[in-house]
């Protein structure tokens, strides 16, 4: 019976009073069933061990279910580990075959194996590692809404400090996902687990081999699987620090290293298990990912009894040799009023199997594999046996022992008979069969075919055929590889995204990192609803080739119509299709041109840097200089400035006669006008107007030019009183001054009287939306303050119910005792 099992009674109970019960597992508890073993958890931290103030009964108990539960998954699914195993020993040199590798080797047969499937998974991880851990990092970002010039920073620090996580704080990041890459195509289904590591302080993301990781029979995916455990294999000095962090609780070593699932990978490279005598003292824990409910924390009554009760997810972690519980934590974030269970686990499949677990190629091509070592094999023994003949020879009529015959020369040897050919007798061994190598050849192709390890090589397509041609090309050979790559891309997404959560958690306010040249800082805040986190890979482009192929056919059509294309982005995916570095090293960003007055714009004409207008200037100013400057026959106006400077000035004086225009309008209409986009950006677009405000300002805006002839009709006859005209017929002169003036009077007072009942109608509509709406929310509390009511009066009245009913059994039990 373990120490930790024998629960101490309360001091001075007497022996009587003391408490026997026996486990399942045959320890018995010892202890007083009057003392309070169970503390008051309340007051106890989120994210505290809660094994340390449970009843040790208790966990006792739940320790026994627990284990019980994992063998029951375990056993469920043997006939996958059976399978597992076999997979694996494909890249074992007995290739998965009856016969040992020593059993042929006794017997002179070859041991090679045919390395189809080694091949295919070798070829997997590389193609499949490029697009998962390219260079300049794995982790982009993506704006959730309209982007705007804060959220693009925001995303900015983001993705640098998430791609300097996982390439600089995180190392074991890359060296796990190789070997999880190689992996997965030959089991078919592994996991990544991402949590926050107490002992190293930081985030870590582990590869979980699919041995390792035992799910409940009933799972069909793992977010829904009610139940999942991590086989974990620990040093024991490690299970120590772990302790003195205050993570797990204390407990001693008494394993004996045996592995609870036995290490497959462990047999085929030749590595016993850990016996008694290993200095590392290897401890198997039971991290359990479950739901279930224990008596006093959080409130909770536990009544066995009780079918309706609804468990609540918790970690909790076995000592499987002892069989004890070292920690109990609470999977679920504080804030969440549901309790829904957190997930540390990522799902990596290879092909959708039947079940939960995943396909690999051993489970599509295994036979095949077998098929090409056996064929294999069999041509090699072949042409061995027929270069290295044996055969039969008449025991003592040949003497003389073993002979080594030179080319040209001949033996002596002494017999008993007159014909060697009659003591000696080779057997008729063929040479290899061309059919066997033809057939090995189909085998192998077709495992091929199926693995897409048979790239197509794209310098044999005709160079003159379209880039789409060849990209379809690409496609039709990779259609297996390409599904798989929209997999692992969602899985990854899945991953990062549970990075960028516990750096919401776990990261300070404000976090300092250093990049290449530069110092960079992220916020906590940073990490919110408005940035996804998403992989830098392209979950429909799958390969090298088919990269560059479609950078290619977009550089074309650029270069075949640049009115409708940016030149810049389109070299720019050129250069990241073929992995060129530092980029911008290379390729001349466009500059945003800057707010300057008229002389240096005319200046950087003449350098070739770009200009622009922009609303706040004093755009008659600026067309004045610019025009002067083209008009000067030493400087704009000679004929090799006519040529390349004045189609820009004009574009560039056509952009002020615009803002112009708008200011001049914007003033007469008396209405402020929708903000501009921002001009700074090249690719600035105007926004939709709201269809409201549109009708006011088009309104508005006919009205102004409706009266622009008045106005000049008025200035025209004001002119010509000026210039003596008018002094002829003053009294006709002063008639028609006042009749314009008094039309254009109408006119604006007609406009502002329209203007005006647009702008009340428009505020009428939107104080009856606020009035209906104010009639709605107080509906609505009046509903919850009547439904609030029913249900106290309901609850009352039971109330009511249920003490005269306890009044009514007490009067009949005092007036009959014998009830």
């Amino acid at each position: 019976m373990a120490e930790e099992n024998i629960i101490p009674f309360a001091e001075g109970a007497p022996p009587d009073n003391l408490m026997v019960e026996e486990l399942p597992d045959g320890d018995v508890l010892i202890g007083d069933p009057d003392s309070d073993i169970v503390e008051d958890v309340e007051d106890t931290e989120f994210d505290s061990n809660l094994a340390e103030v449970i009843d040790d009964r208790e966990l006792a108990k739940k320790a026994s279910e627990l284990v019980e539960y994992y063998e029951n998954d375990r056993q469920a699914r043997s006939e996958w580990e059976e399978r597992y195993k076999q997979g694996l020993k494909t890249l074992d040199p007995d290739g998965g075959m009856e016969e040992s590798e020593d059993e042929r080797a006794t017997r002179g047969l070859s041991i090679v194996v045919h390395p189809m499937i080694a091949e295919a998974a070798t070829q997997f991880n590389a193609r499949a590692i490029a697009e998962l851990y390219p260079s300049g990092g794995p982790v982009k970002t993506v704006i959730i809404g309209d982007p705007n010039e804060e959220a693009e920073e925001q995303g900015r620090r983001v993705r640098e400090f998430m791609n300097y996580q996982i390439t600089q704080e995180m190392p074991e990041y890359f060296p796990d996902l190789d070997q999880m890459l190689f992996h997965l195509p030959l089991i078919g289904h592994t996991f990544k687990k991402v949590w926050w590591d107490a002992n190293m302080d930081r985030q870590c993301s582990q590869f979980v081999k699919a041995e390792d990781f035992v799910v409940a029979p009933e799972s069909k995916d793992l977010y829904t699987s009610p139940r999942y455990t991590h086989i974990i294999r620990m040093p024991r000095n490690d299970f120590n620090k772990y302790v003195q962090n205050g993570y797990y609780l204390p407990t001693s070593y008494i394993g004996d290293g045996a592995d609870p699932t036995g290490d497959v990978i462990g047999e085929i490279e030749g590595v016993d298990e850990y016996g008694d005598d290993s200095e590392d003292n290897i401890m198997t824990l039971l991290e359990m990912h479950v739901y279930d409910l224990f008596d006093g924390i959080d409130g909770e009554t536990v009544d066995e009894d009780d079918e309706n009760a609804v468990a609540i997810p918790y970690v909790i972690t076995v000592d499987y040799d002892n069989q004890k519980i070292v920690s109990v934590r609470r999977n679920w974030r504080q804030e969440d009023e549901e309790k829904k269970r957190r997930d540390w686990f990522v799902s990596f499949k290879f092909l959708p199997g039947l079940g939960f677990y995943g396909f690999g190629l051993y489970h599509m091509i295994g036979g095949l594999g077998k098929a090409a070592t056996g064929s294999l094999r069999a041509l090699l023994d072949s042409a061995a046996f027929s270069n290295m003949q044996g055969g039969f020879k008449l025991r003592g009529r040949v003497t003389g022992g073993d002979l080594q015959i030179s080319p040209g020369e001949f033996a002596d040897i002494d017999s008993t008979v007159d014909d060697v050919n009659k003591a000696i007798m080779p057997l008729p061994f063929k040479e290899p069969s061309g059919t066997l190598f033809q057939l090995m050849g189909f085998i192998v192709e077709a495992g091929q075919r199926f693995a897409s390890t048979a790239d197509l090589n794209v310098g044999d397509v005709n160079p003159n055929a379209p880039v789409g041609s060849t990209v379809a090309l690409i496609e039709q050979g990779s259609k297996a590889f390409s599904a798989i790559h929209k997999r692992l891309h969602y899985a990854q997404g899945q991953e990062f995204k549970l990075i960028a959560k516990l750096n919401a958690e776990n990261l300070p306010e404000e976090f300092g990192f250093s990049l290449a040249g530069s110092a960079e800082f992220v916020y906590r805040a940073d990490f919110d609803d408005r940035i996804d986190i998403v992989p830098v890979s392209d979950p429909n482009i799958f390969s090298t080739a088919q990269r560059i192929a479609q950078a290619q056919a977009v550089l074309e059509m650029a270069r075949s119509a640049p009115q409708l294309h940016d030149l810049y982005e389109a070299y720019k995916r050129m250069y990241e299709a073929i992995r060129i570095p530092n980029i911008d090293e290379i390729l001349k960003k466009p500059e945003e041109a800057p707010q300057m007055d008229p002389i240096d714009e005319n200046m950087s004409v003449m350098y070739g840097k770009p200009i622009r207008a922009f609303p706040e200037q004093d755009h008659e100013a600026h067309i004045a200089v610019h025009m002067q400057f083209m008009q000067d026959p030493s400087l704009g106006g000679n004929p090799a400035a006519q040529k390349t400077m004045a189609p820009i000035l004009i574009a560039h004086i056509a952009e002020h006669i615009a803002l112009l225009y708008r200011q001049r309008m914007e003033a007469s209409v008396n209405i402020e006008l929708p903000p501009l986009p921002n001009f700074k950006d090249p690719k600035f677009r105007f926004k939709d107007v709201d269809p409201e405000m549109d009708m006011l300002i088009s309104q508005r805006a006919a009205q102004v030019v409706q009266q622009a002839p008045q106005m000049k009709q008025i200035e025209a006859l004001k002119g010509m009183k000026g210039m003596g005209q008018g002094q002829q017929n003053p009294l006709q002169y002063a008639q028609q001054l006042a009749k314009l003036e008094t039309d254009a009077l109408k006119a604006r007072t007609q406009a502002q009287i329209q203007a005006d009942q647009a702008k009340a109608k428009s505020n009428i509509e939107i104080k009856q939306a606020e009035a209906r709406q104010d009639l709605e929310i107080e509906a609505a509390k009046a509903q919850a303050d009547m439904e609030a009511k029913i249900r106290k009066l309901e609850a009352e009245l039971q109330l009511e119910r249920e003490k005269n009913a306890a009044e009514l059994q007490m009067e009949m039990i005092k007036n009959d005792p014998t009830i």
